[in-house]
């Protein structure tokens, strides 16, 4: 049957295709393997030699770690979320100094142990509960005793949107879930 093949009848051989199609592929899967080869074994051998430059400049340098080594924040976008024009500016790292307390004297003292559900409060989640409880406030009686100067240093304390206290009403609802506490008591 080979021996009859010639250039006019080929294409009439009812496998010829699917022969051709499948050696097509194999062929192409070999080359396609091949490549991506040599691909990764250059982008490895970059790598390595890279790896050793960095060693030797660490071997040869000693690293002084007692400097100052300070991250600073560069602010490229202002408040509307535009790319601020001109020079950019370092912005200033805003830190919680310990001269904000809260007056427990005013709003009282509560422990862990006796801790009110404060998620329930709309407004406050596991995450803003969690940081009340770690500036002592556990109770919904002590977030209804909290004066105007109490609530700028708890949203200092948490690092919570300013304002937000207020609008959410988070001392009237606390007094309201204290009140509905104490009558099914």
């Amino acid at each position: 049957m080979i021996a009859q093949i010639n250039p006019s009848n080929i294409t009439e051989i009812p496998y010829f295709i699917p022969i051709a199609i499948t050696f097509a592929f194999f062929v192409g899967l070999f080359i396609g393997r091949s490549l991506k080869n040599n691909t990764y074994k250059n982008e490895l051998e970059k790598c390595l030699l890279d790896k050793s430059t960095l060693v030797n400049n660490l071997k040869s340098e000693s690293i002084n770690f007692k400097e100052d080594n300070k991250i600073k924040a560069i602010q490229t976008r202002g408040r509307s979320g535009m790319a601020l024009e001109g020079d950019l500016k370092v912005a200033k790292v805003k830190k919680t100094t310990t001269s904000l307390k809260l007056d427990f004297n005013t709003i009282g003292i509560a422990s862990e142990e006796a801790k009110d559900d404060l998620k329930k409060i709309e407004g406050i989640g596991p995450f803003i509960e969690k940081k009340l409880n770690g500036i002592g406030i556990y109770k919904y009686d002590q977030l209804s005793k909290l004066s105007d100067k109490d609530i700028e240093i708890v949203t200092e304390l948490i690092e919570f949107f300013p304002g937000r206290i207020k609008r959410d009403d988070w001392k009237g609802k606390a007094q309201l879930l204290k009140e509905n506490r104490d009558k099914k008591n």
